[in-house]
């Protein structure tokens, strides 16, 4: 018996609660709450348009830069050699890779979080000589771009000999006695690894 009274009592109790706040709930006692958007930022991976893009100004900014002054046949060779590196295992896997391979600063990541090269420490001298990368002559650019498109889409055969390095002929650096001559177009003579 002791138990069914507390447990009527306690029922009772619950009851009464229920129906006394059921008639005093009034809507402006609840205090709405400011509603906060949840931003989810997923990392899109680049479109093919997009990586197509990137790779190719990167290409056509190293002929710019390295080839500029020569003929057509020497641009297209500096396209080549950049194409060659990126099919070789003894480079990077893409074209901006190739282009941009350098021993950077440490001081400069850690203390700037930038990424600046190491004076004459890149596989192409133009990024790390210490003089300005602007494209200055945007209707040259545009033409090289044009052949880098074109290069990348295999409308030109390789002028090169599948040469992966090359140098300027008024220079005679010790690294190219490790390689085999390919040929010379314009000023620069190129090379590639010694057959095995």
């Amino acid at each position: 018996m002791y138990i069914v009274e507390d447990t009527l009592a306690m029922l009772v109790a619950v009851v009464t609660l229920t129906a006394v706040s059921m008639f005093a709930y009034n809507e402006t006692d609840e205090v709405p709450t400011e509603e906060v958007p949840v931003v989810v930022e997923i990392e899109r991976s680049p479109s093919f348009y997009e990586i197509a893009q990137r790779e190719t100004h990167c290409l056509a900014t190293n002929i710019y830069f390295e080839a500029r002054g020569e003929s057509f046949e020497g641009k297209k060779a500096v396209a080549f050699v950049t194409l060659n590196r990126v099919e070789s295992e003894s480079f990077p896997n893409d074209i901006c890779s190739v282009v941009y391979q350098a021993q950077y600063s440490s001081w400069w990541k850690e203390k700037r979080d930038r990424l600046v090269p190491i004076r004459n420490k890149c596989q192409f001298s133009w990024y790390c000589d210490g003089k300005s990368d602007s494209i200055r002559n945007t209707r040259e650019y545009e033409n090289l771009y044009r052949l880098a498109s074109e290069v990348i889409l295999g409308k030109h055969k390789d002028n090169t000999g599948g040469a992966e390095y090359y140098h300027a002929d008024h220079v005679k650096p010790d690294w190219r006695l490790a390689f085999n001559k390919t040929t010379k177009i314009d000023s620069h003579i190129f090379y590639r690894k010694l057959d095995i």
